[in-house]
């Protein structure tokens, strides 16, 4: 393929990056320039199927008689493995977005064996060129997929390990995607990359509360919210968060966090100076959101949990300084 139609599905990448998230974007700038395309390349596949599961994006799909069958087969699996459970949407908008989420789960497979022609997504073309250049499993990949298709089903996590389930498929997995990209010696680093993920999504899951259940998804686990005296309902009542039973679930979940997160931070050692620089800067930022939460004695319901203008000043001073550190090595 020519190296012009590759370096333009990187561009379309990048772009993808900075419309979509200033803070990961900055963060990725960091690393070398071959490392910062196949991350923008990887986190573009990432935005992309989110949107899809979400309806913030309507997908194009070339419906073709492989694809029918290739959507009956994958429905088949998530209907055991949802134990028969009657999808979130409509039927026919519900077979729509999974058969676009097989559409990709295709051409992910496509071109892990190298076999995207310059016809494709500039997403595909970029992620080909990445397969050839890093030991990336396609498996990881895939695990996001799965994690996708939990979202086309009500959410309802029971424990603690179904919460974690669903954040090891939509955080942990990509973390182990980027680090074959980022670059390590010890396998130990992919053992703290699952931990970094999982403490990262348990905190979108808190900052998120508000969104996901309009969208019908309630991530937190149940049988824990029970052990509380909370119900489901209960959840969407004025004034929850001053109660008692609410800030004393917060406290049991910002304990579960920090567990994960004295884990995710031993993953920075494995790293090299310049890798290591965007997983500290987004730790970061994370830490700063539920600091936030905890400032706030849990009240995630009031208004939205933001970094301010100053933190993301202050991240970004953190960044620079680091990319200077990371430059002396």
């Amino acid at each position: 393929m020519e190296k012009s139609v590759i370096n333009q599905a990187y561009a379309y990448c990048e772009t993808v990056c900075r419309n979509a998230s200033t803070t990961f974007y900055s963060s990725f700038s960091a690393l070398s320039i071959q490392k910062r395309k196949a991350v923008h390349a990887v986190y573009a596949l990432c935005r992309w199927v989110d949107d899809i599961v979400d309806g913030d994006e309507e997908p194009s799909i070339l419906e073709t008689i492989e694809l029918r069958q290739e959507t009956d087969e994958r429905q088949k699996i998530i209907t055991e493995i949802h134990d028969g459970k009657t999808p979130s949407l409509p039927e026919e908008e519900h077979r729509r977005r999974l058969m676009a989420l097989v559409d990709i789960r295709l051409k992910l497979h496509r071109a892990h064996a190298q076999d995207i022609g310059e016809e494709e997504h500039p997403i595909f073309i970029a992620l080909q060129d990445v397969f050839s250049r890093y030991a990336i499993k396609l498996s990881d990949f895939e695990t996001v997929l799965e994690g996708m298709e939990d979202d086309l089903y009500p959410v309802k996590n029971r424990t603690w390990d179904e919460l974690r389930s669903y954040c090891y498929k939509v955080a942990s997995a990509v973390g182990l995607i980027l680090i074959e990209i980022y670059g390590y010696e010890d396998r130990a680093a992919r053992l703290h990359a699952i931990d970094l993920g999982i403490q990262m999504q348990l905190i979108n899951v808190l900052r998120d509360i508000n969104e996901d259940m309009e969208r019908g998804r309630v991530y937190l686990p149940l049988d824990i919210l029970a052990s509380h005296d909370m119900t489901l309902d209960q959840l969407q009542s004025p004034g929850i968060a001053q109660t008692a039973a609410w800030r004393g679930f917060i406290i049991e979940y910002v304990d579960m966090i920090k567990r994960h997160q004295e884990s995710a931070n031993h993953l920075f050692g494995y790293l090299d100076a310049r890798a290591r620089v965007q997983p500290e800067i987004m730790a970061d930022a994370y830490a700063s959101i539920l600091s936030e939460i905890v400032r706030r004695s849990g009240d995630v319901f009031t208004q939205p949990v933001r970094l301010s203008f100053a933190r993301k000043v202050l991240l970004g001073i953190r960044l620079n300084l680091r990319k200077i550190r990371a430059r002396m090595f």
